[in-house]
């Protein structure tokens, strides 16, 4: 990997945009990264760790603030970087998560993690999601960014640490570096199985003791040794107990059974007698209701005599209503031939055959005016031609104005109509933008639905890994504990193997004057050791579990943040109703297309049809004038002719009509005076067939009749209360004479409560002796089963329990327990062998550093207090030939020794992770410890790195290290943020 250049903005202390120009600074494999302390230097390093994997290392991720507080709160901090990274050019752009001012409103509003990848080579597309990006880097690199953050970006201070650590300690780093899972799996799997093999041991050797004591609880005796005698005579006194219960069931059952049998009788006995209470009180009630029942039987009797003459009754209400009808009809028909002057004389008149004759004397008088009446009839026609055809003129005056106007105003309706046209195809071409932007936004909504769903399962995997860390820092105190009192108690252990006169295993001496004495309240055993170490391996399994579940859920986040992007939820809203609006809009107008193409295309047809419509109206104009000349010249002349021939007295149509309303009148007054008469005499009529019907019927007369009509549903009523009150008495009577029914009224009362209580206590008694007997012949069956299992469960035993020796003997092994003295797991025996290696390659530089004067040895010898051993790191001082610890180290030979312990992890992981070449690595800090001539040291391997092809960058504030390496970063610090200057290198930034 090759950084070629880094530019930030709004990221840590750099407010404004800064770029450093790594291809520049490496001209000699070399630069220096200096400043004042917390102007940013690490901030530089920072940003090459989030370009890469979009996080930075150590405790400065935790709170993952990474925006500038000295740039704006709407600056979007941004990282990009130009690298070669396998053998390929690319651009990686990264912004964190942010929060930015609301676009509405106050506050502040959340903007999700973004990145882009870009192939500056052409080998490939570019990448924009966040998973695909850290696959794409981590493919490339070959490592993972924890292996990144202690290979390339060598960190303050934690290699010093790293050297000086315990071995549990060191063991968490080297598990991040080298993949050792499957040796962590092959552990599992053995402890997983010796777990499996202790389970089914304790559970087949509780079998025996199970069966014994279901035994014991089926009422068996209890004994110490059980064996099948014991059994047996269990057995035995359950077949006993079976054979009583089913003898007392039989009694209990025969007193059920005659308890019953007197229930019943008095239960019949009850009935009977309210059978007959019952039929008593129906009886009473009809004497009671005697008198309504006689009044309707002969209400019920009357009306079905009148119901047959209820028809003559209607003939003779319909004769009287039509006399009075005619009889009004005749006055008003007298009232009108009244109103001409010459009917009223007439209608005054007692003349029979008067209104005859002056009919034919009108009549005569109309034939008269006949030959002038033709033509006069012709008259009104004639005037209503010239009154049509006027208002056709008029009519058609008006045509043909709005067809003139109309014709003016085509052109400019064809123009708007074209307009609205094009407007209509434009949005209908926004159609397929408009769809793919309102999927985008439905997407991110669902994204952010999604991501709010999200935030307390996060919340709960949090505190479900907190838990589950503090139960594995118990169980791993525990551990210690358990073993340290296990230590205190080694030394009373070796005493108790103490005699006089024989030799102590630890001093050789043959005296003992004060022997350790065994404390039993604390001292614990190898069991108890084994017991504490696997719960602790559980405790560590529960941890590892929740962080992959928190791990999970937070790239589940991370993907949804990608789609997110910066896009807030109330924009989200407020875009989703843009958008509808907007499509809704356009959907409309492109549906209307066909039909603006067709309205435009009707207007220009309407044009064409308007221009001939209006050429044929004014020629049928014309024909109107000359026709309306000719039709008023005819009615002047005929109207001379009626003036000349009546002498102007009246006109011959309206004498004519005067006369004939005359006739008319008189004619309807004669017709309706006949049939007043004709009606009279059919009421007469009716009247004497009503009082004959009557009659015959027994009535004396029709008023009686009238009285006693009744509707349909009344007499029905009647006749249904008749019938029902038969049926009530006959259905009495005959429940008082059956003979149980008289047996139970005469009998004395039965307490019905005495029997039901003696019933229930004899089925009472019958279920207890049941339940009982059940309980016993199940009891015998159950028995009877387990002491055929009792010796076959025990057959089993011996084998299984060797198996498990076997399977517990190789886990403890290779867990680090057990009979393995120096207390290393499988998976720290790797590590072990990959600290050796690291060790091995370390060692070359500690010699250079030193002058020839230590290196490195590998220790793999057990921990204080027994805990576990294999990863010691211990140095060799060549001048005195000892084998020192770590910690005896001065801090520049601390320094140093870090440097070296990190350039060789460096090389291992690089050849573990494929061989990847490292072209750029970065040293932080430490330089301020060494003298001198340790320096020069130093300076002497890094130039032997660059020399290799490296680029080495330090990250340094020593003031020394300036005038030894030309290439210099400056980071200033300022009020307003920091701020970059390059020096001896190619440019300046």
């Amino acid at each position: 990997m090759r950084l070629h250049r880094l530019r930030m903005r709004a990221f840590g202390p750099f407010a404004d945009e800064v770029v450093v120009d790594f291809d520049s600074l490496a001209g000699d494999g070399l630069f220096l990264l200096h400043g004042q302390t917390g102007a940013g230097k690490t901030t530089v390093l920072d940003g090459v760790a989030f370009a890469l994997f979009g996080r930075v290392p150590g405790a400065r991720d935790t709170n993952r603030r990474l925006h500038s507080d000295h740039s704006s709160s709407d600056q979007v901090p941004e990282v990009e970087m130009e690298a070669t990274i396998g053998g390929r050019l690319l651009r990686i752009t990264r912004s964190p998560d942010h929060h930015r001012p609301k676009k509405r409103g106050t506050g502040t509003t959340k903007v999700n993690a973004r990145a882009t990848l870009v192939w500056l080579d052409d080998s490939g597309p570019d990448l924009t999601r966040l998973p695909e990006i850290g696959e794409a880097v981590s493919r490339l690199l070959g490592m993972s960014a924890d292996q990144f953050f202690q290979v390339v970006l060598l960190p303050q201070g934690e290699f010093a640490r790293f050297l000086r650590a315990t071995s549990e300690d060191r063991e968490g780093l080297l598990e991040r570096l080298f993949d050792t899972e499957r040796f962590g799996d092959l552990e599992e799997w053995l402890r997983d199985r010796a777990r499996q093999s202790a389970a089914a041991l304790a559970e087949k050797t509780s079998a025996v003791d199970r069966i014994a004591g279901q035994i014991v609880a089926l009422g068996g005796t209890e004994v110490s040794e059980p064996d099948m005698e014991w059994a047996q005579n269990c057995l035995d006194a359950a077949r006993t107990d079976a054979a009583q219960g089913e003898d007392e069931l039989t009694g209990a059952q025969a007193e059920l059974d005659r308890a019953q049998a007197a229930h019943d009788r008095g239960a019949r006995l009850v009935e009977c007698r309210r059978r007959g209470d019952e039929a008593a009180a129906r009886l009473a009630q009809l004497a009671d209701g005697e008198v309504e029942l006689t009044a309707a039987a002969a209400a019920l009797e009357a009306g079905r005599r009148a119901a047959p003459i209820a028809s003559v009754f209607e003939d003779r209400d319909r004769a009287a209503a039509g006399l009075a009808s005619a009889e009004a009809e005749c006055a008003r028909l007298e009232a009108e031939l009244a109103a001409l002057d010459e009917g009223a004389a007439l209608c005054r008149s007692s003349v029979e055959g008067a209104l005859d004759a002056a009919i034919e004397r009108w009549t005569a008088e109309s034939g008269r005016w006949e030959p002038l009446a033709g033509r006069v009839a012709r008259r009104p026609a004639l005037v209503a031609d010239i009154d049509r055809i006027d208002d056709e003129t008029a009519a058609a005056e008006r045509r043909i104005g709005e067809m003139t106007s109309r014709l003016a105003q085509g052109p400019q309706r064809r123009e708007k109509a074209a307009a609205e046209l094009a407007r209509a195809v434009a949005a209908r071409a926004q159609l397929p933008r408009l769809h793919a932007e309102r999927d985008r936004i439905a997407a991110i909504a669902h994204a952010i639905a999604q991501r709010a769903a999200l935030a307390p399962q996060i919340e709960h995997a949090e505190q479900r890994l907190l838990e589950a860390r503090e139960r594995h820092a118990n169980a791993r105190e525990h551990v210690l504990d358990v073993r340290e009192r296990r230590l205190s108690g080694m030394a009373a252990e070796l005493a108790s193997a103490l005699g006089h006169g024989k030799p102590c295993a630890v001093c050789g001496s043959i005296e003992h004057p004060r022997p350790a004495v065994s404390d039993e309240a604390t001292t614990v055993g190898e069991a108890q050791e084994a017991e504490a170490v696997e719960a602790a391996q559980l405790a560590a399994e529960s941890r590892s579990a929740a962080e992959s579940d928190r791990a999970a859920l937070v790239e589940r986040r991370t993907h949804l943040d990608a789609t997110i992007a910066n896009t807030a939820a109330d924009e989200v809203d407020a875009d989703r109703a843009r958008i509808a609006a907007d499509l809704e809009d356009a959907v409309r107008s492109a549906e209307r297309v066909p039909q603006l193409e067709a309205a435009l295309k009707a207007i220009e047809a309407e044009v064409e049809k308007i221009r001939a419509e209006l050429s044929a109206a004014e020629t049928a104009q014309a024909g109107r004038r000359e026709r309306l000349a000719a039709l008023r010249q005819t009615l002047d002349e005929l109207d001379a002719d009626v003036a000349e021939a009546t002498g102007g007295r009246t006109g011959v149509a309206q004498r004519r009509a005067e006369l004939a309303e005359l006739c008319r009148r008189a004619a309807r007054l004669r017709d309706a005076r006949n049939e007043l008469v004709r009606i009279r005499r059919r009421r007469g009529e009716a009247v004497d067939r009503l009082a004959e019907k009557c009659a015959a019927a027994g009535f004396a007369d029709p008023s009686e009749a009238a009285g006693a009509l009744a509707s349909e549903g009344r007499l029905a009523e009647w006749e249904a209360m008749t019938q029902q009150a038969s049926r009530i008495r006959a259905t009495a009577e005959a429940t008082l004479a059956d003979a149980d029914v008289r047996a139970a009224m005469a009998a004395e009362a039965v307490d019905t409560d005495d029997l039901s209580a003696s019933l229930a206590a004899a089925r009472h008694v019958r279920d207890q002796v049941a339940s009982r007997r059940a309980v016993a012949v199940r009891r015998l069956r159950d028995l009877d089963d387990y002491v055929s299992q009792f010796w076959a469960a025990a057959d089993v035993l011996a084998p299984m329990r060797a198996r498990h020796d076997e399977l517990q003997g190789l886990a403890e092994l290779v867990s680090g327990r057990g009979q393995n003295s120096r207390r290393m797991s499988l998976r720290s025996y790797v590590l072990a062998a990959r600290l050796a290696e690291v060790l091995v390659a370390a060692s070359v530089r500690l010699r250079q550093m030193s002058s020839g004067r230590y290196e490195f040895v590998h220790s793999d010898a057990v921990g204080p207090r027994g805990r576990r051993g294999g990863l010691g790191i211990e140095v060799r001082d060549e001048y005195t030939g000892v084998v020192r610890a770590t910690t005896t180290l001065s801090g520049g030979e601390t320094f140093f020794a870090s440097l070296a312990l990190a350039l060789g992890l460096a090389d291992v992981v690089a050849a573990e992770s494929g061989g990847h070449v490292l072209d750029t690595i970065f040293i932080d800090e430490g330089f301020g410890a060494l003298d001198p001539e340790a320096l020069d040291l130093v300076m002497g391997v890094l130039d032997e790195l660059r020399s290799g092809g490296r680029v080495v960058g330090v990250v340094s504030h020593v003031d020394e290290l300036r005038a030894r390496i030309p290439a210099q970063l400056h980071v200033v610090r300022g009020e307003g943020g920091s701020r970059l200057r390059m020096s001896g290198a190619l440019g300046v930034s």
